[in-house]
């Protein structure tokens, strides 16, 4: 791993604290640095059923001994990016091949009545408690995503937009 491209990730989004979203800069050499190496990303637009699609793919062409090899790995190289496969690899190996099929999540209430209701896919929120998936992710930050992932071991593991960022991720990596 580049370890400036590295630097630059981890500061975009984090100094003693999170930095406010408003005060995080998305563009400029040092992105475009990080870019180059892989760390930093183009916002992403992707569908619900694209995105499990490639979820199923990935998992059926990543065998299990490639990710026990990079948890194992990561333990001594503190490589918490590919410690983070582990969890991804568990939680799309129970999603099936699928279309969003809407449940409501939430509702919004005015003067005591309901006035909006919020979704997410009920078959994937029926594979394994706590995953979650959105009808459409439009203009995704997968920045953020990689930021948690290198900082943290990932910590949105029940969203399949993360699951399969880390997936694809995680197949580019040559573990030792």
């Amino acid at each position: 791993m580049d370890k400036k491209a590295n630097k630059i990730l981890l500061s975009t989004f984090w100094k003693n604290g999170w930095i406010d979203r408003k005060d995080r800069v998305l563009t400029g050499p040092d992105v475009e640095y990080a870019k180059s190496k892989g760390l930093m990303f183009d916002p992403i637009s992707i569908s619900h059923d694209d995105c499990v699609a490639f979820i199923v793919r990935l998992v059926n062409e990543t065998p299990v001994e490639a990710v026990a090899k990079g948890f194992v790995s990561s333990l001594s190289r503190r490589r918490l990016d590919w410690r983070s496969a582990l969890s991804s690899y568990v939680i799309a190996r129970s999603i099936p091949d699928h279309h969003y099929t809407p449940v409501v999540s939430g509702t919004h209430y005015v003067d005591g009545k309901p006035a909006a209701h919020s979704y997410f896919c009920g078959i994937c929120e029926g594979c394994r408690y706590g995953v979650i998936g959105h009808e459409f992710y439009k203009e995704s930050d997968l920045n953020v995503l990689n930021f948690e992932r290198m900082k943290w071991g990932g910590v949105r593991h029940g969203d399949i937009l993360y699951t399969l960022f880390d997936l694809r991720e995680f197949k580019r990596c040559e573990i030792p």
